[in-house]
Order: C-alpha cells, then structure tokens, then sequence
C-alpha cells in the first residue's frame, strides 16, 4: 500500500466519504503528490517547511519525516547498492541505471537492455525477438539459472524477469534465519538493509537483536550499527568515539561487538574545560538558580529503579544522536550536543550511585 511521501502516512480510504488519507494534489515546489493533511496553499509541508527554515524562522509544526528522508537521500552514496537494485538499501531512494556499451533502452519503462535480450528485465515487456538464451552478454553478469524450466537462459540477483522468457524471478536474498521480510512485497531482506531493494518500502524489525539474540518486539529501544548496519537492542549499543586517519575522531553509534572491533572507546561524559575569564561577582544565594538534580535531568522521580531509568536513558539520547539532527542548522546542533552531555552526566552519576548501593 502506497504512503504520502511527505508525511511517509499510508493512504487510507474514506469509510462513508469521512476521514481517510488520500493523495490531495500536487507540490508546486517539488512535484510531489501529497495527502490532504500535507498540502498547504500549493506546496508540501516539507517544501513550506524548508522555506521557513531558510528564512531563519521557527516552522509551528513538526518537521516532516518525508523531508528527513529526502534530505538523507541526498546526502546518501548509495554504498551498498549494486546492479539491479531498483532502490538504494540504505536510504529507500529509487535508483535508475544507465546502458551501457550503446544498449537499447526498453520501450515501455525505459530499462537499460541488451539487443540480444526477447524481454525487459525490469518490467518483463516482451520485445518480439527470438535470440538465443545465454549466460552472459557485454555489460551484463547473469550467473543464475531462470526459475523457468523450459528457459535455458541466465539471469542476474535481482533482476525481477527473465530477459529472455520473461518469466517473473522471486529472489530471497539472505539465507538468515529471522531475516526481515518486506511488508510492501514480501521479499526476505539482509538484516543489514534499511529499506528494501526492490520496492523501496522500509524494512521491519528483524526478530532478535543481532548481538544477544533478545526479542527486538520487546525491548525498550533498538537501534542500526553505524558500523554492521544490523539491528541491535538498547542494552547493545552505545555512543562511541572512534579514532581513524584524520585528527579529529568520529562519534559513532556502535554495537559493543564493532566498538570492541575498532577500538573505541565510550564517548567522554566529562565537560570540556573552559577558557579562565575574569570572575564575576556572585550573585546573592536567593538569586542562583538550583542546579538540576539528575532526577530532574531525565525526567524520572527520585528512588526510581535503575533499570527503568536506563530506558528513559536509552529512549532520550536516541533523540539527540548525532544522526538525528546533522540537517539541523548549527545552534540547534549545539543545543542537541549540549543535551546529550547532560543526559550522559545524569544517567553516569546515577549508574555509580546503583553500583555502590548493590556493593
């Protein structure tokens, strides 16, 4: 079932001509159709969005996730997709590959081809012709037997028809036990893929964390190794720093497996010093503010068990992970940053205090 690409919400129809969420019109900035609750005077929230913010101003409503996922779109390289793959496996983003070698381009849905293919490997438009079936033609890798029986040709991962009988191919890519499974086509997905290679539509859960096999349904909070790309659950993953060519060192949301792997090390909860300015004259006792307990910090009430205080923990610095706010602008980044050095301090202080109230 197709969704808004704005509000990534799945059309829905009306029960009785109320309610429902259907495709309204389209964006006069973008070109995208959206649903009724997207369009505003002629443009898509993610576009009126993006005007306000280049404006300088505060939008009065949340920002879009249609427009997150663009904008990782464009900033994504696409580093996992190969040949064949109708969209990127890493941010959904629907791939279109060029002929090579002065190929013909199907004429139905404008597929790269072969002269020597009978059928459209993309969309399965016969072409009339009767070549015979190969292994292989110039530009092409076709290393898999077609499921047809009667079809002698070779056809490549992931290519949805046969080029030559253009019979359908149903693929299933991750021998995994547990492999996530597209909702959109059904299609068993590599547990390190985000969004499914052939629809597009964003892969589920898979079953179990990869690192300690919990039920990911049940935990508190999981999240996608920046290093292995495959889920984990909150008690697996943590913020790390990770020294590589350059000076600076990269802060990374890691698995304990990667993090042990490249030699991280947890992230500093430690303020950076500061520069000594000349001291100013402290204000009367009544007028400091009280510092903030760590209670107060993350939102918990004084005595609560640590374990249900490690998943608001958990819960709130996923909200301000780097990743989550790089198309921010500056100041708001700070803010996330300062934010997560006081959830980090808060969560750290309140750890020990458990550790030496079980020693």
């Amino acid at each position: 079932m197709s969704a808004c690409p704005c509000c990534l919400e799945v059309l829905t129809p009306a029960l009785l001509g109320l309610g429902g969420r259907r495709l309204a019109g389209r964006c006069g900035l973008c070109g995208d159709e959206v649903c009724q609750h997207c369009l505003r005077s002629g443009s898509c929230a993610s576009c009126l969005w993006d005007a306000l913010a280049a404006r300088g101003g505060t939008p009065s409503f949340p920002e879009p996730p249609g427009r997150r996922r663009r904008a990782a779109q464009a900033a994504c390289t696409h580093p996992q997709a190969v040949r064949w793959m109708r969209c990127c496996p890493s941010c959904g983003l629907e791939l279109e590959w060029e002929a090579e070698h002065g190929n013909p381009l199907c004429d139905a849905c404008g597929a790269p081809s072969h002269e020597a293919f009978n059928a459209c490997w993309a969309c399965g438009e016969s072409f009339e012709e009767e070549n015979e079936a190969r292994d292989s033609a110039e530009g092409y890798a076709l290393d898999f037997d077609c499921r047809s029986r009667r079809c002698e040709g070779k056809v490549a991962w992931l290519m949805p028809y046969c080029p030559w009988c253009a019979t359908a191919q149903r693929w299933r890519p991750s021998p995994e036990e547990g492999a996530p499974v597209c909702v959109g086509c059904e299609a068993k997905l590599e547990p390190t893929w985000a969004f499914c290679t052939a629809c597009g539509e964003e892969a589920p859960l898979p079953e179990e964390c990869f690192s300690c096999a919990a039920s990911l349904d049940q935990v508190d909070c999981a999240a996608r190794c920046e290093h292995c790309r495959r889920m984990v659950c909150g008690d697996c993953f943590g913020d790390y720093s990770v020294k590589g060519a350059s000076p600076a060192a990269r802060e990374l949301l890691l698995c304990t497996a990667c993090a042990e792997e490249l030699g991280a090390s947890p992230l500093v909860e430690e303020e950076a010093p500061e520069a000594e300015a000349p001291e100013a004259p402290e204000p009367p006792a009544a007028a400091r503010p009280a510092p903030s307990s760590p209670w107060e910090v993350l939102g918990v009430a004084p005595g609560t068990p640590l374990a249900e205080v490690k998943r608001v923990y958990l819960a709130l610095i996923t909200q301000y992970h780097p990743d989550k706010v790089a198309q921010l602008g500056p100041k708001l980044q700070a803010l996330a940053a300062e934010e997560t050095r006081k959830l980090n301090q808060a969560w750290s202080e309140l750890r020990q205090r458990g550790d030496r109230g079980s020693a």
